[in-house]
This record gives structure tokens, C-alpha cells and sequence, in this order.
């Protein structure tokens, strides 16, 4: 069995790519840094590992065709990428890379794909999207907005295999507030990839969390804005 990971070579994507290669998968994985590039290939010397920049969004894609159809196909995608800056006075220069990253590029990646397993007939493709896509939030509006689009995009794709009759699952991952806690988080969405479930949560008990978050009235939720982090803390 064989895996891309976008975005596999720091973060929670390399621990995401550590679990897939201990369960005796194959690993393809790209990255932007040339450092952590490195790093993972000393680390996974049997791993395919290449530069991807998803602000060039037909680069990318191409780029991506050729490492999932290299030895023998794919089995698996997951899109891991995405973009974060604290973004408080709401500079346009970084809503436009969160945007340009999260959705666009994020976006362009999952429909080259899904594009692929419709044409092969099955496979697993997930994207990682986050508890952020749940409500807007003032310090980072583009980042929460991009990822409610790739959230919904995600949904999309997950009617539109319906409808193929393939054998193609797409999995949304929620994850959040995870910062030290990747290995947990990649255990999980190994698990749902492998399961072929439709929405997972990590921890998973931000599922009811983000019910109540959702529904939570406007007008309470504007006022909160301020003891945003302090309030959510216990929940962290």
C-alpha cells in the first residue's frame, strides 16, 4: 500500500508519515522547506520525498501527478499542508497567503486527487482542515475562513464520489489544538484514513465541543472575542 502525504515533512504531517510507514506502508512526501526536506530523507532514506509549493497551483498539481503515479501508483492522499499567521490588524499581504494556501492551494491538491482515483476507481483521500473552520475568529480571519471553504470543499468531493460509484472514501480531519500532541493526532487520522471515515475530530471530544461552538449566538460570541484564548484554555 502506498501514501502521499502533502505537506509530510514537518509538523503533524511527518508524524502522520511515521505512522503510515510503521503500518509497513510506502511513503511519498512533499514539503517547502529544503531543511526539513533533508531531514526526512535521512530519516526515511526509502521514502520519495520532493519540494512541492502550493502557491503555484499548476506547478503543484503536476508536480503531484507524477509522484503519485510513480512506482506503481497510489493508494492513499492526504493533504496535510496549510498556512498560520496571527493576523490581528487584518494585513491583507497575510489573509492573502493563508487564502492562496489553505484554500487555493489546498483545494487545487485534493482535486488532482480525486481527479486520479476517479480515474483508477478507488482510493482514500483526506484533508486537513481545522477546528478553526467552525466560527470566524478576528486574529486570524483568513485562516478560519479558508478553512471552513476547504471543510465544505471536502464535503463536496465526499457527494461527488457518492455519486461515481468508485470505491474512493474522503475523510475531513478536524484537528484541534494539537501542538505537542502530533504523534496522537496522526494515530488518529491513520485510523480514519485506514476506516475510511467521513469526519474525525482529534481529540476527538472537540466534536461535541465544536457542536456548542457553532451554535453559540452571535452576539455571544462577539463579545467573547476578547477572552477568546483564556476561555477556550481549559479546553486546550
Amino acid at each position: 500500500m502506498r501514501v502521499v502525504i502533502i505537506g509530510g515533512t514537518s509538523g503533524l504531517g511527518r508524524a502522520l508519515a511515521g505512522v503510515f510507514i510503521s503500518r509497513k506502508w510506502e511513503a511519498a512526501v512533499t514539503g517547502t522547506r529544503d531543511d526539513t526536506i533533508r531531514t526526512f530523507g535521512a530519516q526515511y532514506p526509502d521514502s520519495a520525498v520532493r519540494k512541492l509549493d502550493l502557491t503555484d497551483t499548476e506547478k503543484s498539481r503536476k508536480d503531484f501527478l507524477e509522484l503519485a503515479e510513480g512506482t506503481g501508483g497510489t493508494d492513499a492522499v492526504v493533504v496535510c499542508a496549510g498556512h498560520f499567521d496571527w493576523d490581528r490588524e487584518t494585513d491583507w499581504e497575510i489573509e492573502k497567503k493563508a487564502i492562496e494556501i489553505n484554500a487555493l492551494g489546498c483545494a487545487g491538491l485534493l482535486n488532482a486527487a480525486f481527479g486520479y482515483f476517479l480515474k483508477k476507481g478507488s482510493g482514500r483521500l483526506a484533508g486537513v482542515s481545522s477546528i478553526g473552520a467552525v466560527r470566524g475568529n478576528g486574529a486570524c480571519p483568513a485562516y478560519n475562513a479558508s478553512k471552513a471553504f476547504i471543510t465544505n470543499y471536502l464535503e463536496g468531493l465526499r457527494q461527488a464520489a457518492a455519486l461515481s460509484g468508485g470505491d474512493i472514501s474522503v475523510t475531513t480531519v478536524m484537528p484541534a489544538y494539537i501542538a505537542g500532541k502530533e504523534e496522537a493526532a496522526a494515530r488518529d487520522i491513520f485510523e480514519a484514513v485506514l476506516n475510511k471515515r467521513r469526519v474525525i475530530y482529534t481529540p476527538a471530544r472537540w466534536r461535541f465541543l465544536a457542536a456548542l461552538y457553532r451554535n453559540l449566538p452571535d452576539l455571544l460570541h462577539e463579545k467573547m472575542a476578547r477572552r477568546h484564548d483564556s476561555l477556550l484554555k481549559p479546553f486546550k
